[in-house]
């Protein structure tokens, strides 16, 4: 069987670089190739579609309604390949590639530094990128296959990811150590809602719940500093300017060192479900199903240590749904 191939790898690489940095001087820059060069290859690859895919946006360039559909189709043969190479690799037993790993802020810190350590032990020769995002955008980049694997919040049925449940994590006050609440052993969510809160930006998951809690028990929440990066939410906590709702796991070293105390929310408790999100319509390659693997170990770990306040929510069989999701694209959005 032959193909009539009208563009090469080289020229679709080259596009997808441009695309991403947004002008031909920075992917210049980034490819170690002459600007002329770079535009020679793009002219020659829209003379071949007979179409142009970028139009030019102030220093930049942006894609056209074509240079979008090829930058979908591009990136999905770049991935096809790459898992590909490492799928022919693992015959030999060998596990190789390139994965990115995206995480919400608050999982980021809890779990990518045992994660990426036992996976960078156990699989030396898969280059392994970790982002770090909210959970929308955690869930659009899954589903565009920007990120092979994302740990997040457990959005249920997406028309195109697959949610595989992680974790249930119960949700605590954290207050500074020498605080009057301190000594507390629990404490009523009506009564977190009454005090100075330092919350996140109105995207963020935990200020969605926030508020929506707040609303269910007639109270507005009472803001006393807004971030838009979580670390400062307990650093800030810990200097005696507000209070935070977190999972342990989030201050668990806080915590020990003392600099923080955590109190169950209860009458009701809070929770988050957190979720291993992968792309409905594309099979994992065995990177990312070991990558998967140490994922639940550590969780599992963490619960067994102390480390979080929450349980497991997968089973034996985990893995099974990620490497084989049903229904692709036929799942309610």
């Amino acid at each position: 069987m032959s193909f009539q191939l009208k563009i090469d790898l080289r020229q679709l690489n080259t596009f997808l670089t441009i695309a991403e940095v947004g002008s031909f001087s920075r992917a210049s820059e980034k490819l170690f190739v002459a600007q002329p060069a770079l535009s020679r290859q793009i002219r020659l690859m829209e003379e071949a579609l007979n179409a142009e895919v970028f139009v030019r946006h102030g220093r930049g360039v942006v894609l056209t309604v074509a240079g979008e559909l090829l930058y979908e189709r591009a990136m999905t043969i770049f991935q096809d390949l790459e898992r590909t190479q490492a799928s022919v690799a693992a015959i030999s037993g060998e596990v190789t590639g390139q994965i990115i790993l995206g995480m919400l802020p608050t999982a980021a810190d809890t779990f990518s530094g045992s994660i990426i350590g036992e996976f960078r032990r156990k699989f030396p020769r898969v280059r392994l990128s970790v982002k770090s995002a909210m959970s929308g955008t955690l869930q659009q980049m899954v589903s565009q296959h920007r990120v092979d694997l994302a740990v997040t919040y457990n959005h249920g049925k997406h028309k195109h990811v697959q949610h595989t449940p992680l974790i249930e994590e119960r949700f605590f006050l954290i207050a500074p150590p020498k605080d009057g609440l301190a000594t507390r052993q629990s404490i009523s969510l009506e009564e977190v809602l009454e005090l100075p809160l330092v919350m996140p930006e109105e995207k963020h998951g935990l200020r969605e719940l926030m508020e929506k809690e707040a609303v269910k028990h007639q109270k507005k929440l009472q803001l006393a500093i807004e971030v838009n990066a979580w670390p400062l939410l307990a650093d800030l906590v810990k200097r005696g300017l507000g209070y935070t709702v977190l999972s342990y796991a989030s201050v668990y070293e806080m915590v020990m060192r003392k600099e923080v105390v955590a109190i169950p929310i209860d009458t009701p408790a809070l929770h988050r479900s957190l979720a291993i999100a992968t792309p409905r319509d594309l099979p994992p390659s065995l990177a990312t199903l070991k990558l998967a693997e140490i994922i639940m170990d550590q969780v599992t770990l963490q619960v067994a240590d102390g480390v979080s306040q929450g349980r497991p929510l997968f089973g034996k069989n985990a893995l099974d749904s990620i490497s084989a999701p049903a229904d692709y694209g036929l799942a309610e959005s």
